[in-house]
């Protein structure tokens, strides 16, 4: 790949402290976001009936959160490819591939994020919701909770790879510090949640009959990644550091 033109640069819109180098599509990320589109249709609530009566249409509302929650975890990984792609605009084969992957690994692990989702909520909310759920053994939920984390770790894997892709070419893209600490940070960020993934996989068949605490381990998140990002900015003396997922 040849280094960026100053002209080109100087073209490209600005956002956040970052230069949109692929602001228009590529065949790459149309064809991405066709496979994301595909996905979502795969978590709808009723797929392959209508509900032709109220107590039908109730009974299937409450697969309502499963879905919403489905929606955004698969949601989140679409908005972080996009995010890199629109940032650096890269189009070569390692990119290519990566992209692939991530396509395959998408829609290889849609059911098992909404049945871990399911299960979750069915936990969470004492049995009232997501009824109709097939009661599983703890073997059953224990290789749930492992197949779950190796996929999460697959994905956060890809799209750590994605943005170590760019470091590679900081010459060629001309990325500036900001952009470097950027890319870093992102990867922290996604190895954070790959390491969450590791541990829920590891502690599923060590907690046995204590099972809920090993998908509770994801709500970790919620502390570890904020603290980690501010740990980052502090360390290296980065103000408003955005977007970086």
């Amino acid at each position: 790949m040849q280094q960026l033109s100053t002209e080109f640069l100087d073209s490209c819109r600005r956002e956040d402290g970052r230069i949109l180098r692929g602001e228009n599509m590529t065949r790459i990320e149309t064809f991405v976001d066709a496979a994301f589109a595909f996905a979502f249709t795969m978590l709808v609530i009723s797929i392959d009936e209508i509900p032709e009566t109220v107590p039908e249409l109730l009974n299937l509302s409450q697969d309502i959160p499963a879905f919403l929650i489905s929606a955004t975890i698969i949601g989140s990984i679409w908005v972080a490819h996009t995010v890199w792609s629109r940032t650096f605009g890269l189009q070569d084969r390692v990119t290519l591939y990566l992209s692939l992957g991530l396509v395959m690994l998408v829609l290889i692990f849609v059911y098992p994020i909404k049945l871990m989702v399911q299960l979750s909520i069915a936990f969470l909310s004492g049995g009232l919701l997501q009824q109709n759920l097939q009661i599983m053994e703890i073997t059953e939920v224990i290789n749930l909770m492992i197949y779950f984390g190796l996929g999460l770790m697959a994905l956060c894997f890809i799209l750590i790879a994605l943005y170590q892709n760019s470091l590679r070419q900081r010459e060629q893209l001309v990325l500036s510090e900001y952009e470097v600490a950027f890319c870093k940070l992102a990867c922290l960020t996604w190895a954070i949640v790959a390491l969450t993934a590791l541990l829920s996989s590891v502690a599923a068949p060590v907690l046995g009959e204590s099972i809920e605490w090993s998908g509770l381990v994801y709500f970790s998140l919620l502390i570890t990644i904020p603290l980690a990002r501010h740990q980052y900015r502090e360390r290296f003396g980065i103000d408003d550091l955005q977007g970086a997922n």
